[in-house]
């Protein structure tokens, strides 16, 4: 279905279920079929299950305002409308690469969501020392700021994030060609002038669960700075590390879904 929202037109997946609702935001340059394992997976217990593109990915229209809408308060603002016009006034939040940025803006400020799971995010201080200290330099990395990609950025910022090489005439390679260049630019610019909370603050502070179930091969992250942050209500006490990448529920989905099944059964 296509929801409007202040001039945005936004693709979204919507499952109606008996259980608890969860929304599952994707991250840069990807688009709502990275999750489509975990949508099978929840609508098969029951819940309801959003899953929209973000604004200038997928089959979402480019974002009308993308100095402020290309940010983590303007992608929550998004989400936060989508729901609304949803009548869903509460749910757990999954949150992926750049989903869980956006996750922890919403989980940390928004009364609505119960609970928040990232995988590939490591919770930063939106600054440029902080984004050194959560996330792994090198050329591909890089990427994830760069407003024009050529064919071989296409291919190497999708095989980085999927871990595998990527398949030039999948779906995904399709979509990450067509993303909003801005929208990388847009998001890093903003989230290294600080415009967004202080996410390492947020996880120290807010009562409300959260897990981090991540990969132990992610090229983009520093597993060192997730495992020594201090945390208000983190699952098990402890992030779980899968034999995984960056994409760890597309990577290995049976194995991230048992986790995901379990903590939202202990939220719930």
């Amino acid at each position: 279905m296509k929801i409007r929202l202040g001039g945005n037109s936004l693709a979204v997946r919507v499952h109606r279920g008996t259980e608890s609702a969860v929304l599952l935001i994707h991250g840069n340059s990807s688009c709502k079929e990275i999750f489509r394992h975990q949508e099978a997976y929840l609508t098969r217990r029951g819940h309801t299950v959003i899953i929209p593109d973000l604004p200038g990915h997928g089959s979402s229209s480019d974002a009308v305002a993308p100095t402020s809408t290309y940010s983590f308060p303007g992608y929550a603002a998004a989400l936060k409308g989508v729901m609304e016009r949803l009548g869903i006034s509460s749910f757990h939040v999954i949150g992926w690469s750049l989903g869980g940025h956006i996750g922890i803006e919403m989980w940390s400020g928004m009364s609505a969501v119960r609970s928040l799971l990232i995988s590939g995010t490591p919770p930063i201080q939106l600054s440029p020392a902080g984004v050194a200290d959560g996330f792994l330099s090198s050329p591909v990395m890089d990427l994830a700021g760069k407003r024009d990609f050529t064919p071989q950025d296409v291919t190497a910022y999708g095989s980085a994030m999927l871990g595998t090489p990527l398949d030039r005439r999948s779906r995904f390679a399709a979509m990450i060609a067509r993303t909003d260049g801005r929208a990388r630019y847009w998001m890093v610019r903003n989230g290294l002038a600080g415009r967004g909370r202080d996410e390492i603050a947020s996880v120290a502070r807010c009562g409300k669960p959260l897990a981090i179930v991540q990969g132990r091969r992610d090229v983009f992250v520093r597993i060192e700075h997730v495992r020594k942050l201090t945390y208000r209500h983190l699952w098990l006490h402890r992030p779980i590390l899968m034999d995984a990448g960056h994409a760890a529920h597309w990577e290995r989905p049976d194995a991230f879904n048992s986790w995901m099944g379990r903590f939202l059964k202990y939220v719930d």
